[in-house]
């Protein structure tokens, strides 16, 4: 019996299995402070590790020093250049604690999962462009129009402002993003698509932001001229509304990854409310406000929509595969139907002919945050 004890109590032991147990949260890392943790806290031997030891091994195995510890870093731990003795204690100790350690909270494995996905190769250049463009364009009709203040110039007509008038140009329902009604406009509108914008293209990349900008220009000016039908549009905040939506798609669809996530919902549901307050407010006192809150609410619901499709789910579950393709769903719905009446049935809300011979200038809506 005796030796049967010895033998089992050498058999070879499956160290992927046990890294794997350790890692609770299976992102392929184990924190390199809590594994130091781990090591010191579990009783295997009358002679525990010492502190400095501990940190000696997990320094020299952390071969990249990011502070967390893979696979291959582990198996460096396991034959790790001690005595015969110490290097019997550490293994023993990583099989006990891989057997006795509870679930752990996945806050800081999430944060790592999800900040290795920042990258800026390639860097982001599709914000920066955008706004970039809008600025220039904003420059070139200061300059030709020999005007400019914080609510002007207004470029009546370009080819670029969405006309009611002219609905048959189509492009019109998307080129009104790179007009701004006067530096404030564009100021606030720039700003937000750098700060909320260029985190989620590094993460997300430039062609799911694309998608989620033009799908909230889209549906702002859709739901602008369906709602206020004889207003010019200018201005990028269906897009901007569409990328502060998409840190809302990108909460929930990667919540047990985002670092602060109650935070970050926060500040949104704080944002939303300070709108919807500002529109209730306009609203009752009949205040005259050239800012269309609709095509903010317009973006801000295509951007959450599309978002959770578009953007890239690090740790997918069913409810949240049911969740974005039931939204995406909505959102092709919302815009057909839109289309069709813009098509169709143009007088139920009271649209103007599309491309009349005399055009009369009535007044605009700049799309300001």
């Amino acid at each position: 019996m005796a030796r049967r004890s010895r033998i089992d109590k050498y058999e070879p032991i499956n160290w992927h299995e046990i890294f794997q147990k350790i890692d609770s949260d299976g992102d392929g890392y184990i924190l390199r402070s809590e594994l130091k943790k781990y090591l010191l806290n579990t009783p295997v031997s009358e002679v525990p590790l010492s502190d400095d030891m501990v940190d000696s091994m997990l320094y020299h195995v952390d071969y990249n020093n990011d502070g967390y510890i893979n696979l291959q870093e582990f198996y460096g731990l396991v034959n790790v250049p001690v005595d015969a003795g110490t290097r019997s204690i550490v293994q023993r100790t990583l099989v006990a604690t891989a057997f006795s350690i509870a679930p752990r909270s996945q806050v800081s494995h999430g944060d790592r999962h999800y900040i290795a996905q920042y990258s800026c190769c390639p860097p982001p250049l599709l914000i920066p462009l955008l706004c970039t463009a809008e600025v220039g364009i904003f420059v070139y009709y200061a300059v030709t129009m020999g005007d400019i203040g914080p609510y002007s110039p207004i470029p009546w007509s370009s080819p670029l402002i969405y006309d009611p008038y002219r609905r048959l140009e189509l492009w019109r329902f998307i080129s009104y993003m790179f007009l701004h009604a006067g530096y404030v406009h564009l100021l606030s509108n720039v700003m937000v698509a750098l700060f909320v914008g260029i985190p989620l293209e590094m993460v997300h990349r430039w062609w799911r932001l694309l998608i989620l900008y033009v799908a909230g220009v889209l549906a702002g000016s859709l739901a602008a001229s369906m709602f206020d039908p004889h207003s010019y549009l200018v201005g990028a905040s269906g897009g901007c509304y569409a990328l502060i939506a998409a840190h809302l798609a990108n909460i929930i669809i990667n919540w047990s990854e985002m670092p602060f996530n109650w935070a970050r919902l926060l500040v949104l549901v704080t944002m939303m409310a300070t709108d919807i307050g500002v529109f209730t407010y306009m609203t009752l006192t009949k205040a005259d406000s050239r800012v269309s809150y609709v095509a903010h609410l317009a973006g801000f619901c295509a951007g959450l929509l599309v978002g959770m499709v578009t953007l890239r789910n690090l740790r997918e579950h069913r409810w949240e595969i049911i969740l974005k393709w039931t939204g995406l769903a909505v959102f092709l719905c919302l815009i057909t139907a839109a289309i069709v009446i813009q098509i169709v049935f143009p007088d139920l809300v009271g649209l103007y002919p599309p491309m009349p011979k005399k055009l009369i200038v009535e007044n605009i809506t700049g799309v300001g945050m």
